[in-house]
Parts: structure tokens; C-alpha cells; sequence
């Protein structure tokens, strides 16, 4: 595996001159995670960022009543984690894999340095920070105050831009998700998701089983006419 060909495809350091990005390889240990692993959670904190080279990655929050809330999904090229001065979650949320992912991972300290050395970069990093805070806001508005009937397909939705393929009308979800799964991510139950999956074929929103498929026009011409 090329390592310095996979730190180029990170957003942070997209164009970045490969001398470098040699000096963030430097800096930066990778590890592979299996699907399912949790890779901190509120009672772990940890002063590090985590890149995301390859694979997927859910962040999300529980109630007072243990349902999971997803927050934000993570694809290739996205970063995450908190330090004492930079934070892309907060001390309440959990990462989880949600697929076997490759991840690069560096110390506050050396992140820190970097980014003095290296101004446009940081400059960068404040852009996309920016752009995030946007996406998750409105991610998470969405996801805690819809009904159970558009949490799943606005997630769906968001996980085909992210992941899937554009063909004809539909738009792949390239994600391995049982509707078990799909309850965990929008806080609900395997049995309600099964019976609103059920409804939302045949309204002709989905269609498929694993990977979902969703009509992109249709379902965002019925979210978009859902009152928050």
C-alpha cells in the first residue's frame, strides 16, 4: 500500500508537495481497524487526531435512555478526534468503524508543530473545520428531530452522496448495513426499521436490501417539504 499516495487523497492535505507530505508521514502511525471497533468513546478520551485513508467511520452520541444518535459519517479523506486546542467531536461522542478502515493517527504535539511550520495548512484546516461544524449541525438537527419514517432515509440519503454511485435515478449506498444496524444508527429498533424500510420501498424511495439503493430526486423533494 502506498502510504504517501493515500495521505494525498486527505482533504487536509489535498496538493500538498510530497516533501511534505513525507514529513506527515513522519509524524503519523497507521493502523488498520476491523468493522465494529470502537475506537474511542467518552470514557477513553484521547489527545490525538485521526485521519481516514481508507473505510468508514460513525460518529455518534447516547441518551439518557442508551439509544445511539449518529451524528456525522466519515469517508475516505476526512480527519477526527480532539485535542486541548482543536477539536472535530466533543467529549460525549463515540467512532466507531463502520467498515474494516485504514487510519493514520498523530499526537497533538506534532500535529502542533506542523501546523506552526506550516501556515497554509493550518489556514486550510480552518476552512474545513468551518465546513464541518456547518454539515454537522444541520446532520444532527435532522437526525433528532425527524420521525422515525425520515431519519432513515435522510441517513441513507446522505450515506449514497458520500459512498454510492449516481445511475439513472438511483444512487448506491456502498455500506454493509443491516436494518439492525440501521436502528442502532438512527435510534430506533431492528422492528420499526424493518417495517419503515418495508414502507419506503414501496413508495419507491429504496429499493435493494444490502446495499440500499435510494431515488435521490424523490427523496429530497420529501425531506426537503418536512418541517423540522
Amino acid at each position: 500500500m502506498n502510504k504517501l499516495r493515500l495521505l494525498s487523497e486527505i482533504s487536509l492535505f489535498e496538493e500538498m508537495p510530497d516533501h511534505k507530505l513525507k514529513e506527515i508521514d513522519m509524524i503519523t502511525q497507521m493502523t488498520t481497524v476491523k468493522k465494529g471497533t470502537l475506537i474511542y468513546t467518552p470514557d477513553t478520551p484521547v489527545e490525538v487526531l485521526y485521519f481516514l485513508k481508507q473505510g468508514q467511520v460513525r460518529l455518534y452520541r447516547v441518551n439518557e435512555e442508551g439509544k445511539q444518535f449518529t451524528i456525522d459519517v466519515l469517508v475516505d479523506g476526512n480527519l477526527f478526534g480532539e485535542t486541548s486546542s482543536l477539536s472535530l467531536s466533543d467529549d460525549s461522542t463515540y467512532a466507531e468503524a463502520m467498515t474494516d478502515s485504514y487510519i493514520c493517527i498523530v499526537k497533538q504535539e506534532n500535529m502542533g508543530a506542523f501546523l506552526e511550520d506550516n501556515p497554509a495548512t493550518a489556514l486550510r484546516l480552518i476552512s474545513l473545520l468551518t465546513e464541518r461544524l456547518k454539515e454537522l449541525q444541520n446532520f444532527s438537527e435532522k437526525m433528532a428531530l425527524s420521525d422515525v419514517k425520515h431519519r432513515p432515509l435522510y441517513l441513507l440519503l446522505i450515506l449514497s452522496e458520500k459512498t454510492g454511485h449516481r445511475q439513472g435515478e438511483w444512487q448506491s449506498v456502498e455500506a454493509e448495513l443491516t436494518h439492525k444496524d440501521l436502528a442502532h444508527m438512527v435510534g430506533s429498533t431492528r422492528e420499526t426499521i424493518s417495517s419503515t424500510i418495508s414502507t419506503l420501498k414501496k413508495e419507491g424511495y429504496l429499493h435493494g436490501k444490502t446495499p440500499f439503493s435510494v431515488h435521490a430526486a424523490k427523496a429530497e423533494a420529501f425531506l426537503a417539504h418536512k418541517t423540522l
